[in-house]
């Protein structure tokens, strides 16, 4: 592989992080958090020649089969063919993508002579770069500059798309119907690692610290260009950027009624502030007892907050048949309504109680919005609950005159 070549003499320690240099940090981060989570065609002319580059910078020819996919899922589901694994796909896998997208993929991916490895990217290597790295006036940059970009991308889509993918990979039971065959690895959490480490180059290499090889040139390119890719000894995997990407106000993935991320195959993923969840939760009227059978505790409560939206908590908590703890009260807080308290376990695993209330202020058409929050489950007056909420106790809350 070619060498990076630092832009100073590497016998000497790098030159300071001065102000100027300093200032590069922040677009430098913003613009690898674009990258991330973009939406919109792949520059498929720019990463194929990105892709040549980080082949040609490895010392390896270019690949003489590059495939194009369609979504990270049919991505990974390219790279088990390609690697001789077609026997092992899960079917849980392939009901992921819509059929003709299925049908798709075994039709564009070669299928002749198995290529079981994927070739090393490492656009910072430790013995090149690790002159800066372990300089304490660019580590601390260069980690929160990593640790930004890869926390931003990872809670806008990557973490999502990787927990889903690998959900539905093949595992090593499955693996061993095909032992001839080696296990490539899962998708997890590697592009925004890898973006990461990319904003770490480029941000060295703005700074006049560290010039990129051809191998990381090509890598810097690819990333801008398309989305997730698996490099193999003589074939490439690349897949497309999603069409849609929804997040909410704290950048988690996100869409209240439909897909918060869709590829252009028609692979998608429903969520709801950063949980993932079933398509019919987001899309479908679909009754309590449906929500609250689901086996993981934090969908569970996110599709209770989605039915409640809908129909409100009344409605939820009558058609949930969730015991009432105590009796209901009036609000000393909040004169002419009422609190109840009821009984949550079945939904959150804990000893939780949820508090019934009306808001102290009028929506603009006249009505008084009802919301529940939860309270520890020793509470068992609705006062008490209203007022530990408030961080007073139930004496200092009946005292109160209004709350909103």
């Amino acid at each position: 592989m070619a060498e990076q070549r630092p832009a100073h003499d590497p016998g000497r320690p790098p030159p300071a992080p001065t102000a100027e240099r300093q200032a590069l940090l922040p677009p430098v981060r913003d613009e690898w958090i674009g990258h991330g989570l973009a939406a919109g065609p792949a520059d498929r002319t720019a990463a194929e020649a990105g892709v040549r580059d980080v082949y040609l910078g490895a010392g390896r020819r270019p690949p003489e089969h590059v495939v194009w996919l369609g979504s990270p899922m049919a991505g990974s589901i390219g790279a088990d063919i390609r690697a001789g694994r077609l026997p092992v796909i899960t079917r849980r896998a392939w009901r992921t993508l819509p059929e003709v997208t299925a049908e798709a993929i075994v039709e564009q991916v070669p299928q002749d002579g198995a290529e079981t490895d994927l070739i090393m990217l490492d656009p910072l290597p430790s013995d090149l770069a690790g002159h800066v790295e372990r300089d304490p006036r660019w580590s601390g940059l260069l980690t929160r500059l990593d640790r930004e970009v890869t926390a931003t991308v990872e809670t806008g889509l990557s973490r999502a798309v990787g927990a889903a993918v690998d959900q539905v990979a093949a595992t090593w039971q499955d693996a061993q119907r095909s032992p001839e065959t080696a296990a490539l690895p899962r998708l997890g959490a590697f592009r925004s690692r890898m973006l990461g480490r990319l904003a770490r180059l480029d941000f060295l290499d703005r700074c006049g610290v560290l010039e990129p090889d051809r191998h990381g040139r090509g890598l810097l390119q690819v990333a801008r260009a398309a989305g997730e890719w698996w490099p193999m000894r003589n074939s490439v995997i690349l897949t497309e950027r999603p069409v849609e990407l929804h997040r909410d106000a704290e950048g988690r993935l996100h869409h209240p009624s439909g897909p918060a991320v869709r590829y252009p195959d028609g692979w998608c993923l429903w969520a709801w502030h950063g949980v993932t969840m079933p398509r019919e939760i987001i899309e479908d009227d679909v009754p309590i007892r449906r929500a609250v059978s689901l086996r993981n505790s934090e969908q569970r409560r996110c599709a209770v907050e989605v039915l409640a939206g809908r129909a409100g908590w009344r409605a939820v908590l009558d058609q949930a048949g969730w015991p009432r703890v105590g009796r209901e009260t009036s609000d000393p807080g909040n004169p002419g309504q009422i609190l109840s308290l009821w009984c949550v376990e079945e939904l959150y695993d804990d000893h939780l109680h949820l508090l019934l209330m009306t808001n102290g202020s009028l929506e603009r058409d006249g009505t008084r919005r009802e919301f529940a929050e939860l309270v520890p489950g020793w509470i068992r007056d609705p006062v008490r609950g209203a007022a530990w909420q408030i961080g007073l106790t139930a004496d200092q809350y009946r005292e109160t005159v209004r709350r909103t």
